[in-house]
């Protein structure tokens, strides 16, 4: 048993990348490239009936036409250049062409509905510049799928659900290079998040931040903040309302362009005085039962939205003012409801779509959803009793969706590969809309953006009329796989469609193995730090617990969850198999795309099981008597939680037991082992696989064979000591 794993120490390469591989950062690059080149399908052309594109065409815009339409004019020249092969020139005078794609404003449309129509000439309209550019951005998509620079005879309408559509950046926090504005743009969001802090103090960040702003704007998008500043007055303190004049009021004087500000509880702690408080703010009140007022819906929390609406408005009328129930979605219906009841009737309400559901999944096992998860599609009660109160006050409301095509069931992916998931998301967001009242989509958060089918479906599920999904999947997959390989693929994604219905969002895995995938250490007794991911200075142990922690009384619970990671885990590991054969079988760019699939899949099969690999090796120290830290996981500052109580030390088992429990642990730590060999490829072939936003690389090759060798180390100096009859102390080992 000891020989195997010797040489797995001794075989671990030291910290460092091999050539050949893809560069740390280099998905970056794939961000910036806006349009996909080699999309023209020749062999389709002469069989073409509709309105066909040609050298003979221009882009007809006019001399008056403002920013955003001169951008989108120069966007479809470009886009024809590079996916199309043909070279079309941007006209103010069409009359030596004989056909143009004309661009224009129609203020007739209906809000945010661009028109197009084909015949001799295309001619797209829009309500307004935006809309126009959508038009052009709508243009684009139809001829990618029909692979030829064509478009069917007659007229094309699309109307924007929701607004905003917000994002974040893909490339990293406030990374926003007008390559990745306009992706974001042609992905049909209008709107951006742009993290304010400390940016009026330096005026280095203020004229940085002004750029993106300006920047974003002249590609149609609006940018959004988060309150970033410490409120340590009343809203009914005599200086309470120049103070804050002089924090989120100046902000919009400091950032003219600023659409709007959101206030999320955590974040923006005030000193309530409701006495169901602390009114002091989380830091602060540790050792008190009750909540601070960042997490609970504060009866003055309307007169503190009243203050920050005036201070805002007074310096941008029409600015959004949000207040996000993020973090105390989990309480009482009731208390939730009162507070919305009395909040002033012109901000917004956001609540997230999914959160907070409680699902009994076995007698005596309740799983609660944590943070942005797929695990259910939504609404959860929470958000439905959120919507149904917006509606009847008259409220804005603003979801947290996810739908960029990213959560934090996996953290260290771009995105997840399950789009009949994603549809059914979709489509519950739109039936919410017509249900209650739902405005606008806050689509992603710290994990950014992903160019991938994910946003398309999601462009076209929020555009009013929406095409039959399945449908729209189908011709996507076909597209970019090759039609001999679409079916292949569809049943490839399904299988990961079903198989995210097993991650389970617990706090243990969303702050443990799921969040950095499979560099998560296996630890005995000892621990140490998770190391700093290359090029970064960001540390990853105030995110990720190193440590896997769960209380011996949740033991149904624990085993419940290691039952329907595994069935995650063979659901993906039956698609990555579908996708083995498509990658054996295409050629050219559809075989680039499936390997690329088949990596991606590959590093959450592993994911998942390196997640049931923690929750066996844990429940097997429980049977040793082991307790490494007796700390709870974090549950984002919400008292009295079950996952929030000290963990208790668990009762040893009989000594015989113990031996085979030291065998098991052996058996799992060769597998994980092998489980992160596997997944240095993959990591190595794709720089974007083990990247998270908050924390740069958690899962590089570096950190990948850091794990191989704490979990050798655990093995070699502290089971395999054990069964040679060196045993500790009766009784368990709590380190502090």
């Amino acid at each position: 048993m000891e020989s195997w794993l010797c040489t797995a120490l001794a075989n671990t390469p030291p910290l460092t990348y091999i050539p050949g591989m893809e560069p740390l950062f280099a998905f970056r690059e794939a961000l910036l490239q806006v349009h996909r080149p080699g999309l023209l399908n020749t062999a389709q052309l002469k069989d073409f009936a509709g309105t066909l594109v040609t050298e003979e065409w221009c882009i007809l815009r006019s001399k008056r036409a403002g920013v955003v339409l001169r951008r989108a004019a120069e966007d479809l020249r470009e886009y024809f250049e590079v996916s199309m092969r043909l070279d079309l020139p941007v006209v103010s005078d069409a009359r030596r062409f004989r056909h143009a794609i004309r661009l224009s404003v129609d203020s007739r449309l209906p809000p945010r509905t661009c028109r197009i129509r084909a015949g001799k000439h295309i001619v797209i309209a829009g309500t307004d510049e935006r809309a126009a550019a959508q038009g052009c951005y709508l243009l684009e998509d139809e001829m990618n799928l029909n692979g030829v620079p064509g478009l069917a005879a007659g007229t094309l309408r699309r109307t924007a659900r929701f607004s905003p559509r917000m994002i974040h950046s893909g490339l990293g926090f406030d990374l926003y290079p007008d390559e990745h504005l306009r992706a974001i743009a042609h992905a049909g969001m209008d709107a951006i998040v742009l993290n304010l802090y400390g940016a009026m103090d330096n005026p280095n960040v203020s004229c940085a931040a002004n750029d993106t702003i300006r920047r974003a704007a002249s590609f149609g998008l609006d940018v959004y903040c988060f309150s970033c500043f410490k409120n340590l007055w009343h809203p009914a303190d005599p200086e309470a309302r120049a103070r804050y004049a002089e924090l989120q009021g100046r902000m919009f004087e400091y950032f003219p362009g600023l659409k709007g500000i959101i206030f999320v509880g955590e974040a923006c702690e005030f000193p309530s005085r409701d006495p169901r408080t602390t009114g002091r703010n989380w830091h602060e009140s540790l050792d008190d039962a009750r909540p601070s007022p960042g997490w609970f819906p504060c009866s003055d929390y309307p007169e503190f939205m009243a203050l920050m609406r005036d201070v805002v408005r007074a310096r941008r009328p029409d600015a959004d003012v949000i207040l996000w129930s993020y973090n105390w979605g989990y309480l009482d219906a009731g208390l939730r409801i009162e507070l919305i009841e009395h909040l002033p009737a012109d901000i917004v309400l956001m609540a997230t779509f999914e959160m907070f559901e409680e699902v009994e999944v076995a007698p005596g096992v309740v799983e609660n959803c944590c943070d942005y998860t797929l695990w259910r599609t939504g609404p959860s009660a929470y958000f439905a009793s959120e919507a149904a109160a917006a509606k009847r006050r008259g409220l804005r409301m603003y979801a947290m969706t996810n739908t960029g095509g990213n959560t934090w069931d996996i953290g260290t992916v771009p995105y997840l590969p399950t789009p009949q998931a994603w549809i059914r998301r979709f489509q519950a967001i739109n039936h919410a809309q017509q249900t209650w009242r739902l405005d606008g989509l806050m689509e992603s958060h710290t994990y950014g953006f992903w160019p991938s089918l994910i946003p398309e479906l999601a462009k076209a599920a929020f555009m009013s009329p929406m095409p039959v999904l399945d449908e729209l999947l189908a011709r996507l997959v076909a597209r970019d796989f090759g039609t001999a390989h679409a079916g292949e693929v569809l049943r490839a994604m399904e299988r990961f469609s079903e198989g995210i219905g097993h991650c389970v969002p617990t706090n243990q895995e969303q702050y443990g193995p799921c969040r950095i995938g499979p560099a998560y250490p296996l630890f005995f007794e000892r621990s140490e730090p998770l190391p700093i991911g290359p090029r970064s200075a960001r540390n990853p142990n105030s995110t990720c617990n190193p440590v896997y922690r769960y209380s011996p009384d949740q033991a149904d619970k624990l085993r419940w969850e290691t039952g329907e990671y595994t069935r995650m885990m063979e659901s993906f590991h039956d698609g990555c198999e579908i996708l083995e054969r498509v990658v054996a079988a295409a050629r050219g760019r559809a075989r680039e795309a499936a390997m690329r699939l088949l990596g991606l899949a590959r590093y959450i099969e592993n994911t998942a099981r390196t997640t049931v690999h923690a929750k066996r090796w844990h429940a097997l120290k429980w049977r040793l008597g082991i307790c490494v830290d007796a700390d709870p996981i974090w549950v984002g500052g919400r008292k009295g939680m079950e996952d929030a109580c000290p963990l208790t030390a668990p009762e040893p088992a009989p000594a015989e037991e113990q031996q085979a429990a030291l065998r098991e642990l052996i058996e799992i730590a060769e597998a994980e082992i092998r489980n992160a060999e596997a997944t240095i490829p993959l990591v190595e072939a794709d720089s974007r696989l083990g990247y998270t936003q908050e924390l740069d690389y958690c899962a590089s090759s570096a950190q990948l064979r850091w794990k191989i060798a704490v979990t050798s180390r655990a093995v070699n100096e502290e089971i395999l000591p054990r069964m040679r009859g060196v045993t500790p102390e009766s009784g368990s080992a709590v380190n502090r």
